[in-house]
Protein backbone atom coordinates (compact mmCIF):
# COMPACT_ATOMS: atom_id res chain seq x y z
CA UNK A 1 0.00 0.00 0.00
CA UNK A 2 1.37 3.34 -0.96
CA UNK A 3 1.70 5.76 1.72
CA UNK A 4 -0.73 8.09 0.06
CA UNK A 5 -3.12 5.47 0.83
CA UNK A 6 -2.69 4.47 4.05
CA UNK A 7 -3.38 8.13 5.11
CA UNK A 8 -6.62 8.55 2.51
CA UNK A 9 -7.74 5.23 4.44
CA UNK A 10 -7.22 7.24 7.88
CA UNK A 11 -8.59 10.97 6.98
CA UNK A 12 -11.41 8.96 5.02
CA UNK A 13 -12.52 7.57 8.42
CA UNK A 14 -15.24 10.01 10.35
CA UNK A 15 -15.41 6.82 13.16
CA UNK A 16 -12.02 7.17 14.19
CA UNK A 17 -11.24 11.29 13.59
CA UNK A 18 -14.54 12.10 15.60
CA UNK A 19 -13.29 9.45 18.34
CA UNK A 20 -9.74 11.27 18.31
CA UNK A 21 -11.45 14.94 18.54
CA UNK A 22 -13.66 13.95 21.29
CA UNK A 23 -10.63 12.50 23.11
CA UNK A 24 -8.21 15.63 22.37
CA UNK A 25 -11.29 18.18 23.21
CA UNK A 26 -11.30 16.83 26.57
CA UNK A 27 -7.58 16.76 27.88
CA UNK A 28 -6.38 20.09 25.60
CA UNK A 29 -5.99 23.03 28.10
CA UNK A 30 -5.34 25.98 26.96
CA UNK A 31 -1.10 26.19 26.43
CA UNK A 32 -1.08 22.96 26.55
CA UNK A 33 1.85 21.17 24.49
CA UNK A 34 1.77 18.36 22.79
CA UNK A 35 3.93 15.60 21.18
CA UNK A 36 2.24 13.81 18.33
CA UNK A 37 3.88 10.16 17.50
CA UNK A 38 3.74 9.24 14.51
CA UNK A 39 2.36 12.10 13.01
CA UNK A 40 2.30 11.32 9.53
CA UNK A 41 0.25 13.61 8.01
CA UNK A 42 0.02 16.02 10.95
CA UNK A 43 -3.76 15.67 11.41
CA UNK A 44 -3.66 14.91 15.22
CA UNK A 45 -1.85 17.88 16.02
CA UNK A 46 -4.05 20.14 13.94
CA UNK A 47 -6.59 19.17 15.90
CA UNK A 48 -4.61 19.87 19.05
CA UNK A 49 -3.51 23.51 18.26
CA UNK A 50 -7.68 24.32 17.12
CA UNK A 51 -8.62 23.36 20.58
CA UNK A 52 -6.18 25.30 22.29
CA UNK A 53 -2.58 23.49 22.45
CA UNK A 54 -0.02 26.14 22.38
CA UNK A 55 2.88 24.00 20.18
CA UNK A 56 3.18 20.52 18.87
CA UNK A 57 6.12 18.52 18.00
CA UNK A 58 5.26 16.10 15.57
CA UNK A 59 7.75 12.77 14.86
CA UNK A 60 7.39 11.03 11.65
CA UNK A 61 10.26 9.43 10.88
CA UNK A 62 8.66 9.11 6.72
CA UNK A 63 8.29 11.93 4.02
CA UNK A 64 4.68 12.30 5.21
CA UNK A 65 6.54 14.76 7.42
CA UNK A 66 7.10 16.69 4.56
CA UNK A 67 3.39 16.87 3.63
CA UNK A 68 2.24 17.59 7.10
CA UNK A 69 4.28 20.86 6.64
CA UNK A 70 2.69 21.53 3.20
CA UNK A 71 -0.73 20.74 4.78
CA UNK A 72 0.50 22.93 7.72
CA UNK A 73 1.13 25.83 5.75
CA UNK A 74 -1.70 25.48 3.79
CA UNK A 75 -4.14 25.73 6.63
CA UNK A 76 -2.59 28.48 8.40
CA UNK A 77 -1.42 26.65 11.51
CA UNK A 78 1.30 27.17 13.35
CA UNK A 79 2.64 26.38 16.96
CA UNK A 80 4.20 23.19 14.82
CA UNK A 81 7.98 21.37 15.28
CA UNK A 82 8.90 19.44 12.48
CA UNK A 83 10.78 15.64 13.59
CA UNK A 84 11.75 13.64 11.16
CA UNK A 85 12.94 10.13 13.23
CA UNK A 86 11.16 7.33 15.13
CA UNK A 87 10.37 8.75 18.67
CA UNK A 88 12.42 5.69 20.28
CA UNK A 89 15.80 7.72 18.14
CA UNK A 90 14.56 10.88 19.93
CA UNK A 91 17.56 11.05 22.58
CA UNK A 92 15.91 13.86 24.81
CA UNK A 93 13.19 14.67 23.90
CA UNK A 94 10.85 17.73 25.09
CA UNK A 95 8.19 17.16 27.75
CA UNK A 96 4.69 17.18 26.55
CA UNK A 97 1.78 17.64 28.81
CA UNK A 98 -0.41 15.44 26.12
CA UNK A 99 1.19 12.82 24.16
CA UNK A 100 -0.66 10.99 21.58
CA UNK A 101 -0.08 7.59 19.48
CA UNK A 102 -2.67 6.74 16.60
CA UNK A 103 -0.17 3.40 15.21
CA UNK A 104 -3.20 0.97 15.68
CA UNK A 105 -3.21 -1.95 12.89
CA UNK A 106 -5.52 -4.58 11.99
CA UNK A 107 -4.03 -6.64 14.92
CA UNK A 108 -3.81 -3.82 17.18
CA UNK A 109 -0.03 -4.13 17.87
CA UNK A 110 1.18 -5.16 14.74
CA UNK A 111 2.12 -1.01 14.12
CA UNK A 112 4.43 -1.18 17.61
CA UNK A 113 1.58 0.61 19.46
CA UNK A 114 2.79 -0.98 22.63
CA UNK A 115 6.68 -0.42 22.53
CA UNK A 116 5.63 2.93 20.98
CA UNK A 117 3.93 3.93 24.39
CA UNK A 118 5.93 2.20 26.63
CA UNK A 119 8.69 4.54 25.47
CA UNK A 120 6.61 7.39 24.42
CA UNK A 121 6.53 8.03 28.81
CA UNK A 122 10.06 10.07 28.32
CA UNK A 123 7.89 12.74 26.34
CA UNK A 124 5.56 13.33 29.00
CA UNK A 125 5.56 15.69 32.03
CA UNK A 126 4.95 14.70 35.61
CA UNK A 127 1.18 14.45 35.79
CA UNK A 128 0.57 14.35 31.61
CA UNK A 129 -1.87 12.62 29.79
CA UNK A 130 -1.08 9.67 27.79
CA UNK A 131 -3.35 8.63 24.58
CA UNK A 132 -4.50 6.32 24.46
CA UNK A 133 -4.74 5.27 27.93
CA UNK A 134 -5.73 1.35 27.64
CA UNK A 135 -6.57 -1.34 24.99
CA UNK A 136 -8.54 -4.62 24.97
CA UNK A 137 -7.90 -7.37 22.86
CA UNK A 138 -11.71 -9.91 22.25
CA UNK A 139 -11.45 -13.61 20.52
CA UNK A 140 -14.59 -15.23 19.09
CA UNK A 141 -15.02 -18.45 16.90
CA UNK A 142 -16.43 -18.06 13.30
CA UNK A 143 -19.00 -20.62 12.60
CA UNK A 144 -19.41 -19.86 9.10
CA UNK A 145 -17.04 -21.42 6.51
CA UNK A 146 -17.09 -18.41 4.75
CA UNK A 147 -13.83 -16.75 5.33
CA UNK A 148 -12.30 -20.90 5.60
CA UNK A 149 -13.35 -21.42 2.10
CA UNK A 150 -11.88 -18.62 0.61
CA UNK A 151 -8.32 -19.53 2.22
CA UNK A 152 -8.28 -22.99 2.12
CA UNK A 153 -8.55 -23.33 -1.72
CA UNK A 154 -5.96 -26.13 -1.44
CA UNK A 155 -7.26 -29.52 -1.75
CA UNK A 156 -9.72 -28.10 -4.56
CA UNK A 157 -6.99 -27.26 -6.99
CA UNK A 158 -7.22 -30.67 -8.32
CA UNK A 159 -4.59 -31.97 -11.54
CA UNK A 160 -3.49 -34.55 -8.79
CA UNK A 161 -0.67 -32.58 -7.10
CA UNK A 162 -0.50 -33.02 -3.34
CA UNK A 163 -0.40 -29.19 -2.36
CA UNK A 164 -0.12 -30.39 1.63
CA UNK A 165 2.85 -28.31 2.24
CA UNK A 166 1.67 -25.19 0.90
CA UNK A 167 -1.85 -25.76 2.65
CA UNK A 168 -0.01 -25.68 5.77
CA UNK A 169 1.84 -22.78 5.84
CA UNK A 170 -1.81 -20.98 4.71
CA UNK A 171 -3.05 -21.75 7.86
CA UNK A 172 -0.30 -20.79 9.80
CA UNK A 173 -1.29 -16.94 8.52
CA UNK A 174 -3.22 -14.62 10.01
CA UNK A 175 -5.39 -13.29 7.56
CA UNK A 176 -7.22 -9.08 7.67
CA UNK A 177 -10.77 -9.75 6.78
CA UNK A 178 -13.98 -8.10 7.19
CA UNK A 179 -15.91 -10.18 9.53
CA UNK A 180 -19.85 -10.47 9.36
CA UNK A 181 -22.20 -10.09 12.34
CA UNK A 182 -23.33 -13.64 10.51
CA UNK A 183 -20.07 -15.07 10.81
CA UNK A 184 -20.34 -15.63 14.50
CA UNK A 185 -22.57 -17.11 16.96
CA UNK A 186 -23.52 -14.18 18.69
CA UNK A 187 -22.10 -11.05 20.22
CA UNK A 188 -22.00 -13.31 24.02
CA UNK A 189 -19.37 -15.10 22.21
CA UNK A 190 -16.81 -12.32 22.37
CA UNK A 191 -14.17 -13.07 24.89
CA UNK A 192 -11.25 -10.79 26.24
CA UNK A 193 -8.12 -12.48 26.04
CA UNK A 194 -5.83 -9.75 26.49
CA UNK A 195 -6.12 -5.74 28.19
CA UNK A 196 -3.20 -3.70 28.45
CA UNK A 197 -3.26 -0.43 31.16
CA UNK A 198 -0.60 2.02 29.30
CA UNK A 199 -0.68 4.42 32.16
CA UNK A 200 0.41 1.51 34.56
CA UNK A 201 3.35 2.23 36.44
CA UNK A 202 5.54 -1.08 34.90
CA UNK A 203 5.37 -1.24 31.47
CA UNK A 204 3.38 -3.85 29.53
CA UNK A 205 5.49 -6.55 28.14
CA UNK A 206 5.85 -7.04 25.13
CA UNK A 207 4.82 -10.88 25.35
CA UNK A 208 0.91 -11.39 25.47
CA UNK A 209 -0.89 -14.19 26.43
CA UNK A 210 -4.54 -15.10 27.46
CA UNK A 211 -7.40 -17.86 27.22
CA UNK A 212 -10.74 -18.35 26.18
CA UNK A 213 -13.20 -21.30 26.60
CA UNK A 214 -16.74 -21.74 24.90
CA UNK A 215 -19.31 -24.59 26.02
CA UNK A 216 -20.89 -26.45 23.94
CA UNK A 217 -24.33 -25.23 25.11
CA UNK A 218 -23.10 -21.61 24.14
CA UNK A 219 -22.34 -22.27 20.67
CA UNK A 220 -25.18 -24.54 20.07
CA UNK A 221 -23.33 -27.26 19.15
CA UNK A 222 -21.77 -25.35 15.98
CA UNK A 223 -18.80 -25.99 13.81
CA UNK A 224 -16.23 -23.58 14.17
CA UNK A 225 -13.95 -23.08 11.29
CA UNK A 226 -11.43 -20.08 12.38
CA UNK A 227 -11.14 -17.55 15.14
CA UNK A 228 -11.98 -13.28 14.65
CA UNK A 229 -9.78 -10.89 16.53
CA UNK A 230 -10.54 -7.16 17.06
CA UNK A 231 -9.86 -4.75 19.61
CA UNK A 232 -11.15 -1.22 21.50
CA UNK A 233 -8.91 0.98 22.41
CA UNK A 234 -9.94 3.86 25.09
CA UNK A 235 -8.16 6.77 23.76
CA UNK A 236 -9.35 8.51 27.61
CA UNK A 237 -11.80 7.69 30.19
CA UNK A 238 -14.88 7.45 28.51
CA UNK A 239 -13.86 8.00 24.78
CA UNK A 240 -13.24 4.38 22.91
CA UNK A 241 -13.15 3.22 19.14
CA UNK A 242 -13.85 -0.34 18.98
CA UNK A 243 -13.46 -2.88 15.27
CA UNK A 244 -15.76 -5.32 16.43
CA UNK A 245 -17.55 -6.63 13.85
CA UNK A 246 -20.75 -5.20 16.10
CA UNK A 247 -19.78 -1.81 16.11
CA UNK A 248 -19.51 1.05 13.43
CA UNK A 249 -17.33 0.02 10.91
CA UNK A 250 -13.88 1.67 10.54
CA UNK A 251 -10.88 1.37 8.18
CA UNK A 252 -9.83 -1.26 10.20
CA UNK A 253 -10.83 -4.51 9.34
CA UNK A 254 -10.89 -7.37 11.98
CA UNK A 255 -8.39 -10.61 11.74
CA UNK A 256 -9.30 -14.17 10.69
CA UNK A 257 -7.01 -16.95 11.99
CA UNK A 258 -8.06 -20.33 10.38
CA UNK A 259 -8.11 -23.96 11.96
CA UNK A 260 -6.45 -26.56 10.47
CA UNK A 261 -9.49 -28.43 10.22
CA UNK A 262 -12.97 -27.82 11.47
CA UNK A 263 -14.03 -28.65 14.99
CA UNK A 264 -17.50 -29.81 16.08
CA UNK A 265 -18.59 -28.21 18.99
CA UNK A 266 -21.79 -30.70 19.26
CA UNK A 267 -19.15 -32.96 20.89
CA UNK A 268 -17.54 -30.69 23.32
CA UNK A 269 -16.12 -27.34 25.00
CA UNK A 270 -13.82 -25.46 22.92
CA UNK A 271 -10.63 -24.08 24.77
CA UNK A 272 -7.85 -21.90 23.21
CA UNK A 273 -4.68 -20.49 24.35
CA UNK A 274 -3.15 -17.22 21.98
CA UNK A 275 -0.16 -15.51 22.72
CA UNK A 276 1.57 -12.94 20.44
CA UNK A 277 5.18 -11.82 20.35
CA UNK A 278 5.91 -7.96 19.34
CA UNK A 279 9.36 -7.52 19.62
CA UNK A 280 10.80 -8.35 16.84
CA UNK A 281 7.35 -7.89 14.04
CA UNK A 282 4.41 -9.80 14.61
CA UNK A 283 4.41 -13.38 16.20
CA UNK A 284 1.00 -15.25 16.88
CA UNK A 285 0.70 -18.11 18.48
CA UNK A 286 -3.07 -20.29 18.63
CA UNK A 287 -3.78 -23.41 20.56
CA UNK A 288 -7.39 -25.00 20.52
CA UNK A 289 -8.61 -27.70 21.76
CA UNK A 290 -12.14 -29.48 22.18
CA UNK A 291 -13.04 -31.61 25.21
CA UNK A 292 -15.94 -33.90 25.72
CA UNK A 293 -17.42 -34.91 29.06
CA UNK A 294 -15.35 -34.82 32.30
CA UNK A 295 -12.76 -32.91 30.11
CA UNK A 296 -11.50 -35.52 28.06
CA UNK A 297 -8.99 -34.42 24.90
CA UNK A 298 -10.72 -34.91 21.69
CA UNK A 299 -8.82 -32.58 19.53
CA UNK A 300 -5.81 -30.64 19.10
CA UNK A 301 -4.41 -28.08 16.93
CA UNK A 302 -1.60 -25.92 17.72
CA UNK A 303 -0.69 -23.35 14.54
CA UNK A 304 2.26 -20.66 14.79
CA UNK A 305 2.93 -17.20 12.17
CA UNK A 306 6.68 -18.79 12.53
CA UNK A 307 4.96 -21.35 10.47
CA UNK A 308 3.40 -19.86 7.93
CA UNK A 309 6.57 -17.29 6.72
CA UNK A 310 7.72 -18.09 3.10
Amino acid sequence: MSEIELHRKLLGDKVRNDALHAALKRVIRPGASVADIGAGTGFLSFLARRLGAAHCHLYEYSDALALARELARRNGITGLTFVQAHSREVARPPKADVVVSETLGNFALEEGLLETLADARRFLKPGGTLLPCALRQFVAPVISARLQDEIDVWPRVGHDLDLAAARAIALNNMYVKTVRVADLPGPESARLWDEIDFTAKAKPSSQRSGAATWRSRDLGGATVHGLALWWEVEWVPGVALSTSPYAPATHWEQVYLPLLEPLATAGGDLELQLSSDTRRGVRLVWETRLRGAGGKPLAQQRQDLLKGRL
